[in-house]
């Protein structure tokens, strides 16, 4: 049985038990139990059951929405039959497809009419209100963030001018299908650490499986994925290697290759099968500034965006003398318009791009291979995996794909008398079952991205930015200009 189909019959199951509990509740009440097998009816029933207006029909059929409504209908339901204490009221919340049954096979269950027409209603204490609260508040949050959209800060500059560090998004997690958690025993309301530690068990893990989406990763789109390398490579975060994939940190990049494409980096400019990529408008490199033995004023280069060092920032975008150890020379990280403002300044003599040259091996790129002469600026052609494709596996190509048999696909990979062996069976060739993509950030000579760790599968993309909502950094406070959905594209 394939991923998906093991979570359709999950849920198939539980959406059965629960029209099978509304089932007999309804002919509790005197409805023809069969309503609460036919849609948007049987919603239409279940409002009248529990005094609620006609109207919020509407309000079921909305996304997010529906999950707000559908909570306080679960509680007004089994209040209806009498239900008013926390416990019954939370298992109503969260487990519908066994309570509803209960209630309505017990005979002792008797429909009271809607719960506004009841007499000598049990009185909350304040600690009950608050329960509720949280119950009611908790609840349709943990779905909207499981599911919908949840907030995502940007910690580094890697992406910088495109997105800052210190500015705060909301991601969408339904744009590219909401990915169904894989990791079930996980402290709710965080990703993967709390108090420095795991916040979760790898006790039960669930196989991959993601709802249907809006949209396809595209190329260009800024995307929020898990960091591919973390089960391999620990983060300053205390928690070492991350082996479950839901639970590695989160990223964000630019996808500049889908699958099937092929990819290449020649003298800085990224190809996209055979033709020059569309360049993102804050794309950044490094260059080298030769100045007449002037120091370039703070103020002037805090106008040009770049950071204060006095003020404490560790995401640097340019080094003076201090760092260079020559009193004329300084390096920025900045777009080709910000470079064209400082060449146009009286004291800068020259300026210079930073480059690799061709053919100079960067031995902590991918993939990491001495037969393979890549560089920042001097990469590939490479071609970007996609489901079916059949690779041959010999000396060459295994770079390239072990690690996506043996880690992301999970496959037991064997070397053995000069023979490849994947799953015990000799072969000479592997048929891909994901899709991957390549991911860049548009700071190029600043990013650890796949360049350096390769393919990012499928089922580590997360979802897509929305808009930022709020970005504060201790060089520039809070940037109200960066408010809203203009900064990300």
């Amino acid at each position: 049985m394939g991923n998906g189909m093991i979570y359709y019959t999950i849920a198939a199951i539980g959406l059965i038990a629960v029209r099978i509990g509304l089932y007999k509740l309804f002919e509790k009440a005197g409805e023809k139990g069969w309503k609460a097998f036919v849609p948007i009816y049987g919603e239409y029933t279940w409002l009248q059951l529990i005094g609620r207006p006609a109207w919020w029909v509407i309000l079921t059929l909305i996304p997010i929405i529906r999950t707000l409504v559908t909570i306080s209908m679960r509680i007004e339901l089994v209040k209806s039959f009498g239900k008013y204490k926390f416990g019954e009221q939370a298992q109503a919340v969260i487990l519908p497809f066994i309570y509803f049954p209960i209630i309505g096979f017990d005979q002792s269950s008797k429909y009271l009419g809607a719960p506004d027409t009841h007499k000598n209603i049990p009185v909350k204490s304040g600690a009950r209100e608050w329960a509720d609260a949280f119950l009611f508040a908790g609840v349709a949050a943990l779905i909207i963030r499981t599911f919908f959209i949840e907030a995502f800060m940007i910690p580094t500059s890697s992406m910088e001018r495109t997105l800052m560090a210190g500015d705060f998004l909301f991601v969408s997690k339904f744009h590219y299908g909401s990915r169904m958690p894989m990791v079930p025993l996980s402290v709710p309301f965080v990703h993967n650490k709390i108090f420095g530690k795991k916040s979760y068990l790898p006790l039960v893990q669930l196989p991959y499986f993601r709802l249907p989406g809006l949209k396809k990763v595209e190329r260009n789109d800024i995307v929020v994925f898990n960091y591919p390398a973390h089960d391999y490579k620990e983060l300053p975060d205390g928690i070492g290697t991350v082996e479950e994939v839901s639970m590695k940190e989160n990223y964000i990049k630019r996808c500049v290759g889908v699958p099937g494409d092929t990819l290449e980096v020649k003298d800085w400019q990224l190809h996209i099968n055979g033709a020059p990529a569309t360049n993102p408008a804050h794309m950044q490199y490094e260059y080298i500034v030769t100045t007449d033995g002037n120091q370039f004023p703070m103020s002037t280069l805090t106008g040009l965006g770049f950071r204060d060092p006095q003020k404490g920032s560790t995401n640097y975008n340019w080094y003076g003398p201090a760092q260079t150890g020559q009193p004329n020379i300084y390096i920025f990280q900045c777009p080709e318009d910000v470079i064209q403002q400082i060449e146009g300044l009286h004291y800068v003599k020259g300026v210079e791009r930073r480059t690799s040259t061709k053919g100079n091996v960067s031995s902590d790129l991918f993939p990491g291979s001495p037969m393979y002469k890549f560089n920042m600026d001097y990469y590939g052609p490479i071609v970007i995996p996609h489901k079916g494709m059949k690779v041959t596996l010999d000396r060459k190509s295994l770079p390239f794909y072990r690690r996506i048999i043996e880690s992301y696909e999970g496959h037991e990979f064997e070397i053995k008398d000069n023979k490849i062996y994947i799953d015990g069976e000799e072969t000479t060739e592997y048929t891909v079952e994901m899709n991957y993509y390549f991911m860049m950030g548009d700071n190029r000579h600043n990013s650890e991205d796949s360049r350096v760790w390769g393919f990012v599968p499928e089922n580590h993309i997360v979802g897509k930015p929305l808009f930022i909502f709020f970005s504060y950094e201790k060089d520039f406070g809070i940037r109200f200009n960066r408010l809203g959905t203009s900064s990300i594209n």
